[in-house]
This record gives C-alpha cells, sequence and structure tokens, in this order.
C-alpha cells in the first residue's frame, strides 16, 4: 500500500497550499506546518505517512527537524524539498532518515516518484 497521508513543513504558506493540492490530486490527504517546532509539537511518533520538510526554515531547520526525529527513533519517512541547494546542507543530509531531495520547482512526476520511495 501507497502513502496515504503527507505531513508538509514548509515555512512559506503558498509552498503547503501548493503541495497539499498536488497531493491530493494523486489521493494523499495531507497536514501542513508552519515550522519544524510546530510539527514537533503535535507528531505522536505512531503516525504513519510521508514527511516533506523544507530544508530551511526560521528557527529549526528541516534537516535539524529530521535529527530530532532520528534522536527519537522514529521510522518516519521524508522527503526534503529545497529552493537553493548548497554543499554542506547535501553533507548533514548524508545520515539522515530522507528517501531523497527534490529542488524547487518540481513536477509531479517527481513528487509521486519520491512518494513511491516513502512506501
Amino acid at each position: 500500500m501507497g502513502v496515504v497521508h503527507a505531513f508538509v513543513v514548509d515555512d512559506e504558506e503558498i509552498v503547503r497550499t501548493s503541495l497539499g493540492k498536488l497531493l491530493r490530486v494523486i489521493g494523499i490527504a495531507s497536514t501542513g506546518y508552519a515550522s519544524a517546532e510546530a510539527f514537533l509539537d503535535s507528531y505522536r511518533g505512531d503516525e504513519r505517512g510521508c514527511l516533506i520538510v523544507d530544508i530551511r526554515m526560521p528557527g529549526m531547520s528541516g534537516l535539524d527537524l529530521l535529527e530530532a526525529l532520528q534522536r527519537r527513533g522514529s521510522a518516519l519517512p521524508a522527503i526534503v524539498i529545497t529552493g537553493h541547494t548548497d554543499e554542506s546542507a547535501l553533507q548533514r543530509l548524508n545520515g539522515l532518515p530522507a528517501v531523497g531531495l527534490l529542488e524547487k520547482p518540481f513536477s509531479l512526476a517527481q513528487l509521486r516518484a519520491m512518494l513511491a520511495r516513502c512506501a
């Protein structure tokens, strides 16, 4: 069975809204969070799905969020999205529980391929 729910964590409302619409088109429900802290405050740890998280956000970054989930023993698969790729972030991403990186803007086909890796 594929992913049925996605947790979208991005500080930009337009990105959360757009991703929510794309996900609905392919039959995936989503919940949006404006910050990594907001997601951590609400995530119970036993919820299944896929995390879609922006790499750069004010406060806790997407990479910080993945590290926090890893420390909690979470097995939630994650797709990291970014508008700005930098080498240090890519190096830090290695070893974290992410199935891949999508650079903005990305296509529906690219998103589907990454979601398939989350299943």
